[in-house]
């Protein structure tokens, strides 16, 4: 992995006013993967939005690990339902088309 890729888990928790620790209760927790490079701990640029959206849940409405986790599991579940929705409605305006080309021919 590119190293610009990767934030510094000091520094971000140093600029969000939080613990090192919170973020190494969310590696435990298995919401988030940590890398180590030369004894420093990052974590990649793709997990930035979930784990700002983790803090403010955390901060802003007091939500302990837990139900974080549980919160971050059901969002998830809710992204790949709307992924089968779309593929679903994809198929079904497919299969529309072929019906309705097939009943114009005499």
């Amino acid at each position: 992995m590119n190293k610009e890729e990767l934030i510094l888990i000091d520094l971000f928790c140093q600029h969000h006013g939080i613990e090192v620790n919170f973020i190494s209760a969310l590696k435990e927790y298995g919401m988030i993967e940590i890398i180590i490079i030369e004894e420093k701990q990052y974590f990649s640029l793709n997990q930035l939005s979930a784990i700002e959206k983790i803090i403010r849940l955390h901060n802003d409405l007091e939500i302990n690990l837990e139900g974080i986790d549980v919160i971050m599991n059901l969002l998830d579940q809710i992204d790949d339902f709307k992924s089968q929705l779309v593929i679903t409605q994809n198929k079904l305006d497919f299969f529309e088309k072929q019906y309705f080309s097939l009943k114009e021919i005499p």
